[in-house]
């Protein structure tokens, strides 16, 4: 013990009650450090089957890699920003348990048509978002913001809105099949 604590060998904590402990350096240690680096994974370029159009967007394979080695069996997975969904559909690939949620309904329609295509016979629940189009809560979002309404509104014949959500000539927003 004397011959660590002469080597600096030893932790002392500082709280009374502490417990002394051994430091261990990287390179005394077997194997190879992890690395913060991945180059294995590509990037999400014009012709990926992946790309949604969101500038932000990651690729499967990562959101992957790393929700898997960060949650156990049973955890929930939350994406309070979840754009395009790739942490969803991540998540829902390693262990059905999520809650992501959108301020916009572009967002939660392009998310709920991904899982859809993606994991036939999915089964999820969307709060906030008007169920159809005699719905109070449709009457409701196009009183409060008409653009939101219109991305809702093509999300229900599974259009995307024109080039992203651009205002066409006549001020609205247009969707493309």
């Amino acid at each position: 013990m004397q011959q660590l604590d002469n080597e600096s060998r030893l932790h002392y904590p500082q709280k009374l009650g502490g417990r002394l402990r051994l430091k261990s350096y990287l390179d005394e240690l077997p194997g190879v450090a992890i690395q913060n680096m991945w180059t294995d994974i590509s990037g999400i370029d014009g012709t990926s089957p992946e790309r949604f159009g969101y500038p932000t967007q990651k690729l499967l394979e990562l959101l992957e890699r790393v929700i898997s080695p960060s949650s156990n069996p049973g955890d929930v997975a939350l994406d309070p920003f979840c754009g395009c969904g790739t942490a969803v559909h991540a998540a829902q690939k390693l262990d059905p348990r999520w809650i992501e949620f959108d301020i916009t309904h572009l967002a939660i329609s392009l998310i709920e048509k991904r899982l859809r295509d993606a994991i036939r016979g999915i089964d999820f629940e969307v709060h906030g978002t008007p169920k159809d189009a005699e719905a109070e809560g449709a009457r409701n979002l196009a009183v409060r913001d008409k653009y939101h309404f219109q991305w809702w509104a093509c999300a229900l014949v599974n259009a995307q809105p024109f080039e992203g959500n651009k205002q066409g000539a006549n001020s609205g927003i247009a969707g493309l099949i």
